[in-house]
């Protein structure tokens, strides 16, 4: 085993010190690797925000980048919070879709191809061209 550098040291007990429960540790954390836990550390300091982001980017299979884009666009705050009857009242993909609906149109998707101010150029309209 090589040595560990200073930084990733003071990382190692960071995290530690951040996740003390083991069980979630070995449920939840163990499954992203250790840069995704460094974007988690640096970029957050509740443990329950972690603990949502770290469970979503298992979830969704985020890459580093996407994960940091859901951090920076908070969509922790800006998801889930409106109170609905759809999970008790449509089938599973229904549900998912209406509660997406809800979110912050105004917030880019990073899965969105078509950046939201891009969208009402005339030359992307029903494909005419000026």
């Amino acid at each position: 085993m090589k040595r560990f550098s200073p930084r990733n040291l003071k990382y190692m007990r960071a995290f530690a010190e951040a996740w003390p429960n083991a069980e979630f540790v070995q449920q939840a954390v163990a499954q992203l690797p250790w840069g995704h836990n460094l974007v988690l550390l640096d970029r957050l300091n509740s443990p329950e925000e972690r603990c949502w982001y770290a469970a979503k980017a298992i979830e969704h299979n985020w890459s580093r980048n996407v994960l940091s884009i859901q951090i920076e666009t908070k969509l922790l705050a800006r998801s889930g919070t409106a109170v609905t009857n759809f999970e008790a009242r449509l089938p599973k993909p229904e549900s998912d879709l209406a509660r997406e609906s809800l979110k912050d149109p105004y917030v880019n998707d990073p899965a969105d191809p078509i950046p939201h101010h891009h969208r009402h150029h005339p030359a992307l309209r029903l494909g005419t061209r000026t």
